[in-house]
């Protein structure tokens, strides 16, 4: 459930971002979001926020949020300059299942056959839901398609190690410690880059509704969502979280069915059936 939960809230921030993100760059945009996030985090923890924690323990959350906060929302950002929207969220589908690779090469779980059969069926419900890839035309396009790839590739990767290599840390100290400490890492790291991109001269120009969407990813799509992210991680095994990411673009479509006016057809109906069997074949006991 909290897995359900925190995808749904991943899934909403899509829809939040598209609003806002032409006011301002994704950069900043991503910042401002953990930085309220944090927080939340840490008005919520007060003194537990900074309960004893051996230095090599929050040297390696510190890498890890560094990682999941700070590398890959840039590179993801990055990547949609290279390529187009679809093609990036098809290739960050692949995540659960590079997160079943990972954590079985170190031991973490065991490959099995149905673990594997679902992970591909909600792969194919999103590749159903998504609109048609397109690779690009043009030779001019070859080194920035490449680029594009490489930088969606590192955010698959950034994400998938964040999802092994967390959960010892989960299980050896509370996960919203964790998951704040880790937020505060990778807002520092992208603290620079926001300020190279006009932090202060964007936060000008933002809308009243648009600080409203900022709040919300802040809020329910960041505190909300990756606190019950990390409790999911510290009582299940990388691979059978990791399924649930289906939900993001399948929450992110059907926001657009009912918010926009966009609409249903069989294909999503379809895609959503796919998704949830996919799901329930892998993390079933």
């Amino acid at each position: 459930m909290a897995a359900t939960v925190a995808c749904i809230c991943f899934g909403a921030s899509v829809v939040a971002t598209r609003y806002v993100v032409p006011q301002t760059t994704p950069v900043v945009l991503a910042f401002m979001r953990y930085v309220i996030a944090t927080v939340c985090m840490f008005a919520l923890l007060r003194r537990s926020a900074f309960m004893p924690m051996a230095a090599r323990d929050r040297v390696q959350v510190a890498l890890l949020g560094v990682l999941f906060f700070g590398v890959f929302p840039w590179s993801f950002s990055a990547s949609l300059t290279h390529l187009p929207s679809a093609t990036v969220a098809l290739v960050v589908a692949t995540n659960p299942l590079v997160t079943l690779a990972l954590s079985a090469l170190r031991g973490t779980e065991r490959l099995s056959a149905r673990a594997i059969t679902g992970q591909l069926l909600a792969l194919a419900g999103i590749v159903l839901a998504l609109p048609p890839v397109t690779l690009g035309t043009g030779a001019s396009e070859g080194s920035g398609l490449w680029i594009g790839y490489a930088e969606v590739a590192t955010t698959v990767l950034c994400g998938a190690v964040y999802n092994v290599w967390s959960r010892p840390m989960l299980l050896k100290y509370p996960s919203a410690v964790v998951t704040g400490y880790a937020m505060v890492a990778g807002t520092l790291a992208l603290a620079p880059l926001a300020l190279m991109q006009g932090l202060l001269t964007h936060t000008r120009t933002i809308t009243t509704s648009g600080w409203g969407a900022v709040f919300f990813l802040g809020t329910l799509g960041g505190a909300v969502g990756f606190g019950l992210w990390g409790y999911a991680l510290r009582r299940s095994t990388p691979s059978r979280v990791a399924v649930f990411l289906a939900l993001n673009p399948i929450t992110a479509i059907a926001l657009g069915v009912l918010l926009l006016g966009e609409p249903l057809t069989p294909r999503l109906v379809l895609a959503l059936v796919a998704v949830l069997s996919g799901i329930q074949l892998a993390t079933r006991k």
